[in-house]
């Protein structure tokens, strides 16, 4: 059975708990995921309007209203003082989240590998292909991984978050020890997994131990936090833009808001184009500092 939580609840939560246990840049909140959206926009002169979202009561009609650029201007400005404020930026961290079944009787396909209840989840091969180009063109300067909680309900969900055991309690995979395979199964979080439909054992991942050793072998650059960003939207874009699944509707999104929207403002963009590349292939993006 599909355990009675969703994936969107566990990633935050591990998100959460990831703040906390390591030096990890998030680049955008949830907060400002919907805040920079812009799904839709309008041009207003009402008065009364602009007073009610706080704007000064004391100018008069007529009013232009506000051009997002100018916003775009001031969150370009705004996010490159914050980001150069935090140490250098090390390494890219891409994770895909996954919600698992827990399988608890003999009927189970893989319940031969395991002869007692397991969890298991489902490996799509869009997904995967996309995963594999990225790790092909980035190497060990991404490091790409599958997180999925051995968690069998919301009632212990919400217990490991108190007790800060999400981490603790979740099954960590790099993305390309599941070539091949179509689902992985494993039974507990330290516990190795094994990878189908050709049964595979997977030694489970530290990731805490990994993400500290991150980055402490990459050569110093003379890049700014700010080209950091920018650098890696760019090339990753280029990944996505000729992908076959994603890079029709990717190109008319990212291209749409650079156009009417961001202008030269490249970080901010960048930002907003990563969060666009998060809602269309479920991969969230993290930075090691």
């Amino acid at each position: 059975m599909t355990v009675n939580f969703e994936e969107k609840t566990y990633e935050n939560y591990f998100n959460a708990e990831l703040d906390r246990c390591s030096e990890i840049f998030f680049p955008l909140g949830q907060v400002q995921e919907g805040f920079l959206g812009f799904d839709s926009s309008a041009n207003s002169r009402n008065r009364r309007l602009w007073r009610s979202i706080g704007f000064p009561f004391w100018f008069h009609p007529p009013f232009a209203g506000i051009e997002l650029r100018e916003i775009a201007r001031e969150m370009e400005f705004y996010l490159e003082r914050s980001i150069e404020s935090i140490p250098r930026m090390k390494a890219n961290l891409l994770f895909q989240y996954k919600r698992p079944e827990y399988i608890k009787t003999s009927t189970g396909k893989e319940w031969s590998y395991w002869n007692q209840p397991y969890f298991r989840y489902d490996i799509y091969q869009k997904q995967q292909d996309l995963l594999n180009e990225i790790d092909s063109k980035f190497g060990d300067r991404v490091l790409i991984i599958y997180a999925c909680p051995a968690i069998k309900d919301i009632n212990e969900l919400v217990q490991k978050k108190i007790e800060n055991g999400i981490i603790d309690n979740s099954n960590f995979k790099r993305a390309t020890d599941l070539n091949g395979h179509y689902r992985n199964t494993y039974i507990s979080t330290g516990n190795f997994s094994i990878a189908c439909s050709d049964p595979e054992r997977i030694e489970n991942l530290d990731l805490i131990k990994i993400l500290e050793s991150l980055g402490q072998n990459i050569k110093e650059t003379n890049y700014s936090n700010r080209q950091f960003i920018i650098n890696f939207r760019k090339q990753l874009s280029s990944i996505i833009d000729e992908n076959p699944i994603y890079g029709e509707s990717f190109k008319k999104l990212k291209d749409n808001l650079r156009t009417n929207y961001y202008g030269k403002s490249e970080l901010f963009y960048s930002i907003v184009v990563m969060n666009i590349i998060k809602q269309l292939t479920g991969i969230q993006w993290l930075i090691k500092i």
